[in-house]
């Protein structure tokens, strides 16, 4: 694997090659303090991604317009298409819609979705609630919530329903009724002096926990765990990153003026 990243005030350019021949490439560049344009690409497997991103920040508001794979060389546009808007109304109150537009295929219809937004951030905790208009996959309601209990410990939880069409017993097509699903979601956080602790539960009968461990200011290590009651099922994962490092940093590990955080974790 080779990483080459360049950076300056405007520009940001990074790329990853694996020895599998997969390449990922992100680029970045700021045309004013307000004004960035984001774009990522990916080469994996025989299959490619393609997206930009320009985010404009204003004093009290936010916009933003993504295009995932977009193209216009089959006779029409086709690809993903997202636009954003938030509003502060006050210090603590933020209004905000989003609009998708997607078009898989030149030869399927052109699908539409419109969602609205709220956010309220208090002292020491932050709600959310958003509205998602009826579409192609019907219509749905989620919020979340949360709070900061101490200096190292926060919680949160997640409540989400989604409408979707469906068919009501005999009532065929037009007796069609909604097929109703809920979700529920609640996590802890906990910070350590070198490490971080997430731990979440739902009601899908599925628990994890996460646990970010750094060794050395370059090497970070992560556990995790996931078991699904319901279908009885458990994964276990261990990940290692190793980041680059400055030479001065190279030389205070080398000569051993660097330790080690102790426990816990």
């Amino acid at each position: 694997m080779s990483s080459l990243p360049t950076s300056c005030s405007l520009v940001f350019l990074q790329g990853t090659m694996e020895n599998d021949g997969s390449l990922v490439a992100r680029s970045n560049y700021r045309w004013n303090d307000s004004l960035i344009t984001k774009t990522n690409a990916q080469i994996q497997s025989g299959q490619s991604m393609l997206s930009i991103e320009n985010d404009l920040t204003g004093k009290d508001f936010t916009a933003s317009l993504k295009g995932m794979n977009p193209s216009i060389i089959e006779g029409g546009l086709k690809g993903i298409f997202i636009a954003s808007y938030l509003q502060s109304v006050t210090p603590s109150l933020a209004l905000g819609l989003e609009a998708v537009w997607q078009r898989v295929a030149m030869n399927s219809s052109p699908e539409a979705l419109l969602s609205y937004g709220a956010r309220y951030v208090g002292s020491d905790w932050i709600a959310s609630l958003q509205m998602q208009s009826e579409g192609p996959q019907g219509s749905g309601i989620s919020s979340s919530y949360w709070r900061k209990l101490t200096d190292k410990v926060s919680v949160g939880t997640d409540l989400s329903l989604q409408f979707a069409p469906g068919l009501s017993g005999q009532g065929g097509l037009m007796g069609g009724g909604l097929q109703k699903e809920g979700s529920a979601s609640a996590g802890a956080k906990y910070e350590f002096r070198a490490s971080t602790f997430r731990a979440q539960v739902d009601s899908k009968g599925r628990s994890s926990c996460l646990l970010e461990k750094t060794i050395l200011p370059a090497v970070r290590v992560t556990f995790a765990a996931e078991m699904d009651h319901l279908k009885q099922q458990a994964k276990v994962g261990v990940g290692v990153a190793i980041e680059a490092t400055s030479e001065d940093l190279m030389e205070q590990m080398e000569k051993g003026t660097v330790q080690a955080p102790s426990v816990p974790f």
